[in-house]
């Protein structure tokens, strides 16, 4: 008498749980929905010729309007390097920021800035295009 026999089993046969061996029954995930992104951004003088001639560099906030991470971190440095600066290196993880929560972001974190932000509705309008626009540029020395 086989050991599954007398523990009270049926058939030796092995049955998949719920297809999760089965590979053709397996879905791959939906890619995310297009969205805002913070991309935050160490640059160098570069060819720039708008940063005071003491400064070495500078840090910005980059938003961007785009399909995932990825395409936001490419689109903000090319935006960046066609302005003339140099860049050095990403600071931190590209994090999205939901459109509900954008004016409490700008609010939080750039009070005295508001007004120079979009405001949500616009964003919501223009999120089907890749769109980049920056936060302050902190300069920093050398």
């Amino acid at each position: 008498m086989g050991l599954l026999r007398a523990a009270g089993g049926g058939s030796t046969r092995a049955i998949p749980l719920f297809g999760l061996f089965n590979k053709a029954r397996r879905r791959t995930a939906a890619p995310p929905a297009r969205g805002l992104f913070l991309v935050n951004v160490k640059v160098g003088r570069g060819s720039n010729t708008t940063m005071s001639s003491g400064l070495a560099g500078a840090y910005v906030s980059a938003y961007v309007t785009a399909a995932d991470p990825d395409a936001a971190t490419a689109l903000a440095v090319t935006r960046l390097t066609a302005r003339g600066f140099e860049f050095l290196a990403t600071q931190g993880p590209v994090t999205r920021i939901e459109l509900a929560e954008w004016t409490h972001h700008v609010v939080q974190c750039w009070p005295e800035f508001v007004d120079e932000f979009p405001a949500a509705d616009e964003l919501a309008a223009g999120l089907a295009n890749d769109s980049v626009f920056f936060g302050p540029f902190v300069g920093y020395e050398r």
